[in-house]
């Protein structure tokens, strides 16, 4: 059963040239009616957020917030999906060495991890700042050698490495204020990027429970020159006020999405009945723009991040139901010139991202009596302020353990988006759910330009009950796997966005969580797979005849008989990948397990796992093969427990990344390994 519930506005006779065209080849196809947008909840030229007309009017929309009891919003908001964004993942530095995996090669995203070709930056974690206890890793069967414990002070640690040796050593430690918890990095060229952050979020900081997440936090981003590898200068120190949600850098430019909530003394957040909002009422009274609007600190010289002209309001407040004491705010920084930094707010929350090179879009999940919708905001990236292009409020969601973004894409300026509704039905509890976005002409709103399935192509994305896991964009194509006891791995044609369809399907056992693209004709899926699924499980498929996609071999990761995980199934950047034009592309996927020895105690280990695709010009002949493996031990300290995996590849050599240290290999013989550093 297919339960379209989509809010676009009608498309305008007007629409752009590229939207007209692509509704007449859809009704030339006799499929006119089968991909119209239904009903929508805002006017014709209006969309969702509109511009704020006068100060007055910036500080009542805060103040209605809290003038009226909460159970008077009708509308519920939940903050519970992850960020966490498709030419394909992009770790090919040019070079022989990989970087960070990311959704858009070149959009790149801030990581605990990062790699220049000559030297590691390592962000720490929380263990290595406090006082968890773990036992120690069990000593690897390998040969493995322990140099000194690397320092666990809780600073950005900088180590050069020789990869003809497989080996590292310190240069350069950044020590951090007390307070100060980093997030992750960026570099760019001799620029050592720095996001922190006064509350540690750790791997799900991108989980956002409510006021309380965000209230009273403040954000860092701080630029380290380091052409003196060895003592990094500190030369921009950047403050904003608030929480952060996510980031991105395309070039020169740095981007900051942060959501603010102002602070009042005596205040009641959730007024619960009228006596308590009367009391807000009263002390409200007399605020101003300049007690809401958070502040941009830079070197030491503050002002407010934005103006009230800057910020958007949500139409939501139509009938004065709706009104969020929150400001979401998407900050450019110019790295040539950090004090030059521009926003633009709007009141409403957000805590999804998906950022093309040419446009950022906001996602937030949201829930009401009518049911369960994803709000998206798109604005275009340009010099300076980015500008607002329009909105959408789309049914189901995009929920998915740290790759809601994989199931978002844009192409030639039409966004694609894949979401999920549950209906409540014990007979199929999901539906899955391909739209198409396009700008209108006249209004800012992204208008259904398609949707799959429809009247004339009504298959459904998925079996019955089964649940969405691996999606990704890749051209004209979207692989999308679903999952209840087999997994059905969807081909879905896109080269005509008027009128997608499902070209081929495969059901093979196991799941794929996360999709790699390794060529137009080779597909890479990294699930679970095995008895009881307990194993982590790699599969290449052949995608050449889109019709019929097929599994060429698969490689189960993982201990036996132990449970496994891999931080690669929902972290992409715990997910290395470095392409060759001469030999086997080569990748590496970190696993944690979990088992019992013969003496029946428990045990558990990381290891990093190292394969091969090979023969991938001959996709019919191409597999993916296991290499070895390097495990992440000795410990370095009895407070080491693992977690934050990562690993860079550099020419032969391995590096290794669990926790706050370093292990490292050789690819041809990885039993022999070095480390902790």
């Amino acid at each position: 059963m297919v339960r379209l519930r989509l809010n676009f506005p009608r498309p305008h006779n007007s629409a752009p040239a590229l939207l007209f065209a692509l509704l007449a080849l859809s009704a030339c196809g006799g499929s006119g009616s089968a991909n119209s947008p239904p009903n929508t909840t805002t006017s014709d030229d209006e969309g969702l957020l509109r511009s704020i007309v006068s100060n007055e009017e910036f500080v009542s929309q805060f103040r209605a917030a809290y003038i009226r009891p909460a159970s008077s919003n009708k509308q519920q908001n939940s903050t519970m999906q992850p960020v966490a964004a498709e030419a394909g993942g992009a770790t090919d530095s040019g070079g022989s060495y990989s970087t960070t995996y990311t959704l858009e090669s070149d959009v790149d995203e801030f990581d605990v991890l990062k790699y220049d070709g000559d030297h590691l930056y390592i962000a720490p974690t929380l263990q290595a700042r406090c006082c968890f206890i773990a036992q120690s890793a069990t000593t690897a069967e390998a040969s493995s050698f322990a140099p000194p414990s690397p320092d666990q002070s809780g600073g950005i640690r900088i180590l050069s490495t020789k990869p003809d040796t497989a080996s590292a050593v310190a240069v350069a430690t950044i020590p951090l204020q007390e307070d100060e918890y980093v997030q992750g990095l960026y570099i760019s060229g001799p620029q050592l990027i720095s996001i922190g952050s006064t509350q540690y979020y750790g791997p799900y900081g991108r989980q956002w429970l409510g006021i309380a997440s965000w209230l009273q936090q403040n954000l860092s981003i701080k630029i380290y020159d380091t052409t003196t590898i060895t003592a990094p200068e500190l030369k921009w120190d950047i403050g904003i006020e608030g929480g952060l949600v996510d980031s991105r850098r395309i070039g020169d430019t740095l981007y900051i999405i942060s959501r603010h909530s102002p602070q009042f003394e005596n205040i009641y957040y959730y007024p619960s009945n009228q006596n308590e909002a009367d009391a807000n009422a009263q002390k409200l009274a007399a605020i101003q723009p300049q007690d809401l609007i958070p502040v941009l600190t830079v070197n030491g010289e503050s002002r407010p991040l934005f103006t009230p002209q800057n910020c958007l309001l949500s139409r939501d407040d139509q009938d004065q139901t709706y009104a969020y004491p929150v400001y979401t705010s998407v900050t450019a920084i110019p790295l040539t010139s950090p004090g030059a930094a521009e926003s633009v707010c709007f009141n409403e929350e957000s805590s999804g991202i998906y950022v093309s090179q040419e446009a950022l879009y906001l996602s937030q999940y949201r829930y009401s009596d009518k049911g369960e919708s994803t709000r998206i905001h798109k604005f275009k990236l340009t010099l300076g302020r980015p500008e607002y292009r329009g909105s959408a409020d789309i049914a189901g969601q995009l929920w998915g353990p740290g790759q809601s973004d994989f199931r978002m894409s844009e192409r030639n300026g039409l966004l694609r988006i894949v979401t999920t509704v549950f209906t409540h039905d014990n007979e199929d509890l999901r539906d899955h759910q391909l739209s198409i976005l396009g700008e209108a002409s006249q209004s800012k709103t992204l208008e259904l330009v398609a949707s799959l399935p429809n009247t004339r192509r009504p298959q459904e994305i998925g079996k019955a009950n089964e649940a969405l896991y691996g999606v990704r964009f890749i051209d004209e194509r979207a692989y999308v796997v679903t999952f209840e006891q087999i997994d059905p791995l969807y081909v879905i044609d896109l080269s005509n966005p008027a009128d997608p369809y499902i070209a081929g399907e495969l059901e093979i056992p196991g799941v794929s969580d996360f999709l790699h693209p390794v060529s137009k004709d080779l597909l890479l899926g990294l699930g679970r797979g095995g008895p009881q699924q307990q194993s982590i499980k790699l599969s290449l498929f052949n995608i050449a005849d889109i019709t019929q996609p097929q599994e060429l071999n698969s490689v189960l990761l993982g201990v036996d008989g132990g449970w496994n995980y891999s931080e690669a199934q929902y972290n992409r950047h715990a997910f290395t990948y470095l392409p060759s034009n001469t030999g086997p592309d080569r990748l590496a996927v970190p696993v944690q397990s979990n088992y019992q020895k013969p003496d029946n105690s428990y045990s558990s280990e990381n290891r990093l796992y190292l394969l091969e695709i090979n023969a991938k010009s001959m996709p019919s002949a191409a597999s993916v093969d296991l290499v070895g493996s390097i495990i992440a031990s000795p410990a370095p300290n009895a407070a080491w427990y693992g977690g934050q995996n990562r690993s860079v590849l550099d020419g032969n050599a391995v590096y290794f990344l669990s926790g706050d240290a370093i292990w490292s290999g050789i690819w041809g013989d990885p039993t022999i390994q070095s480390g902790p550093y």
